[in-house]
């Protein structure tokens, strides 16, 4: 199989912290992702804001954790302002499907984190994603994939969520005795 590296199929936009004095609680300026901490399921939450922005993600850029955990990933869902925990990935839809991207990514995690340096708290650079390889397949086949993988997806989250609630019935069973 054919290979290519994922700077050339998406621009790579590593983050960097603002003034501490640009960023607040309260809504003032753009929403601010400093890393992980801020993700959900697939979008991240916003907690923090910034008036001073110095590196940006946009809408639909994937929003990947470069430092500890490395790996784990979001995707933007409006203009934001990204800290050095993280790095947007901007696909070039030309030839990458973006949702390709970002299962490949998750496809990579322990990769990723094997090749972190640090001492205190492992992180990669600009340099590992940019390495990073990525089949050179047809965008047919890339959304071919993703649309399988989307559906695995749907499965596990439901499955999660039947677990949780027989849990919960666990629980109360336990609370009154009812066996």
């Amino acid at each position: 199989m054919k290979y290519v590296m994922l700077k050339d199929v998406c621009a790579i936009n590593m983050g960097q912290s603002p003034d501490s004095n640009s960023y607040n609680d309260v809504g003032n300026g753009i929403p601010f992702f400093q890393g992980n901490a801020d993700f959900g399921e697939r979008y991240p939450v916003t907690r923090k804001w910034c008036s001073a922005p110095t590196k940006m993600a946009e809408p639909d850029d994937i929003l990947i954790s470069v430092r500890a955990p490395i790996g784990a990933m979001n995707y933007a869902k409006e203009e934001c302002c990204i800290g050095r925990g993280l790095a947007a990935l901007t696909p070039d839809k030309s030839k990458v499907s973006s949702e390709f991207i970002f299962w490949l990514l998750k496809g990579k995690n322990a990769e990723l984190n094997s090749k972190g340096t640090g001492s205190t708290f492992k992180a990669i650079g600009r340099k590992v994603l940019e390495e990073t390889l990525v089949p050179d397949i047809s965008l047919e086949k890339q959304i071919e994939y993703s649309e399988i993988l989307e559906k695995v997806y749907a499965i596990i989250q439901a499955r999660k969520e039947e677990l949780l609630k027989l849990d919960d019935l666990i629980k109360f069973r336990l609370r009154f005795h009812l066996f």
